[in-house]
């Protein structure tokens, strides 16, 4: 039987485009034609530029995505740990030579490292190991002195200004919040951003630190918990019950797990948030080449295609769209892999389900999950309107995976940018008056937005809550 490597498109993508935004892609025509090329969803970078610049940028944001539930995120840099300056812009360092990082206020050079992170003499004892520049380099501790940590060289090179430094199996002290994230959470809330991600998290009460935060200032956005932590693994279920989203950050975790233990722990995360109906983001590298080529490796397009495989809610561009010669091309690119695989899926009805983890979304709304999923593949539904005033039901409809597109009807602009962030979500605008007759709005909305002709199948489904004890879903059967 031949191959067919040309599967018919579905009409909408599933899989959120995240697209980060920097100098490459913040002026206001680049970003009409990202929207255009069919970003989702935007991230704002805290770990660059200034808060004045990020609000410039929002506002440019907004003005070209109007009308569309567009969702901006602001990402908190988190306690980045890094070498300081050199007197001459880098050094080398040489495997087995000897080399001492200070925490002192000192311009490195041969043989010395310097370092902003105070607590790094605390935290590390000899045998440790840093590394340094993505993991490119390695330093093993021999001593801590005070300011001064003794290290041998284990895998030398260039070490250039201002590289990052991962202390893999360390407990490292800071926190994940910083005074800096504290400012610029404040600032992004202030500013009307419609979720925050938080860096660095490896408990679940990191995340509630952040909360706690957005309590003093009045005002709450989904918290999207960045997975880059080995200690993050081990508590993962707890981060879950506190987090509204999780991102794969596979940039640090890939420098503190072994390379070949990443894709495991990415399609574990991606389980592990479906089974919470919590959105799930995989990020870092995903289309890296192009951030100078006009075309990816073929490696990378298979890694999107994975991603979208393993049932992730988006897939995120950083410098590619940030930093790249190439950002509307690269959203191109990833819209192409990520529609040519969902095609594929559909077809093969692949899209997958959360039949195998129910407990957790509790009994009755797991089988109603279940059940919808499979009255749409089985009726064969044109689409499925999920009436959601907390996000809930959009949430956990968005989870089973359905084989149709989900109209989330609900009255909030921002809460239909919040939920943008889920699979398969097309967000609408939901009045009073429509909840009087909601079978009627249903069968309009459809139609408006081109999935159904009179007399086809639709699917209403709504009742989900927060608390399964008050729950009451419902799935009603509709014909256009």
């Amino acid at each position: 039987m031949p191959i067919d490597t040309s599967p018919t498109l579905l009409k909408y993508r599933r899989t959120r485009i995240v697209a980060t935004l920097g100098p490459s892609s913040s002026d206001a025509a680049t970003l009409a034609r990202l929207v255009e090329a069919g970003v989702d969803v935007f991230r704002l970078n805290m770990s660059h530029g200034s808060q004045a610049g990020h609000a410039e940028t929002l506002a440019r944001v907004r003005a070209a995505t109007a009308g569309l539930p567009t969702t901006v995120f602001a990402d908190l840099c988190g306690p980045k740990i890094r070498v300081e300056r050199f007197a001459e812009g880098a050094i080398e360092l040489v495997e087995g030579e000897a080399v001492t990082v200070t925490t002192r206020d000192v311009v490195g050079g041969p043989g010395l490292v310097p370092t902003s992170y105070a607590g790094l003499p605390g935290d590390v004892c000899p045998g440790a190991r840093m590394l340094l520049d993505d993991g490119n380099l390695a330093l093993r501790v021999e001593a801590v002195e005070g300011e001064d940590i003794r290290c041998v060289v284990e895998a030398g090179g260039t070490l250039r200004d201002r590289k990052g430094i991962n202390l893999p199996g360390v407990n490292v002290s800071a926190p994940s919040l910083t005074e800096k994230d504290r400012a610029d959470a404040r600032f992004a809330l202030e500013a009307g951003v419609d979720a925050l991600a938080l860096s660095f998290v490896r408990r679940a009460a990191d995340v509630h630190d952040l909360r706690a935060l957005m309590d003093a200032v009045g005002v709450w956005v989904p918290i999207i918990a960045k997975i880059e932590k080995p200690e993050a693994l081990e508590d993962i279920e707890a981060i879950l019950e506190v987090a509204d989203a999780i991102m794969v950050a596979r940039g640090d975790l890939g420098v503190e797990l072994p390379p070949e233990a990443v894709p495991l722990a990415q399609e574990a995360l991606i389980e592990a948030a479906r089974a919470k109906a919590r959105p799930v983001i995989v990020a870092t590298q995903m289309l890296e080449s192009m951030v100078d080529n006009p075309r990816p490796t073929r490696a990378e397009v298979s890694d999107v295609a994975n991603a979208v495989r393993s049932g992730a809610d988006g897939v995120m561009l950083s410098a590619e769209t940030a930093a790249g010669r190439h950002p509307v091309a690269a959203v191109r690119m990833m819209d192409r892999v990520a529609r040519q695989t969902e095609a594929f899926l559909w077809g093969h009805s692949e899209f997958g389900s959360i039949t195998d983890r129910d407990a957790a979304l509790g009994p009755v709304d797991a089988a109603i999950a279940r059940c919808t999923a499979r009255l749409s593949r089985d009726l064969d539904v044109r689409a499925l309107v999920v009436v959601s005033h907390q996000g809930r039901s959009a949430a956990v409809i968005s989870a089973s995976r359905p084989a149709a597109p989900i109209v989330v009807a609900t009255p909030s602009l921002a809460m239909r940018r919040r939920v943008n962030l889920a699979w398969g979500v097309l967000a609408a605008p939901l009045e009073d008056a429509d909840e009087a007759d909601l079978h009627a709005f249903a069968r309009r909305v459809v139609q408006a937005r081109g999935l159904a002709e009179p007399g086809e199948p639709i699917l209403v489904v709504g009742g989900f809550r927060p608390d399964p004890a008050d729950s009451a879903p419902s799935i009603t059967v509709l014909h256009v």
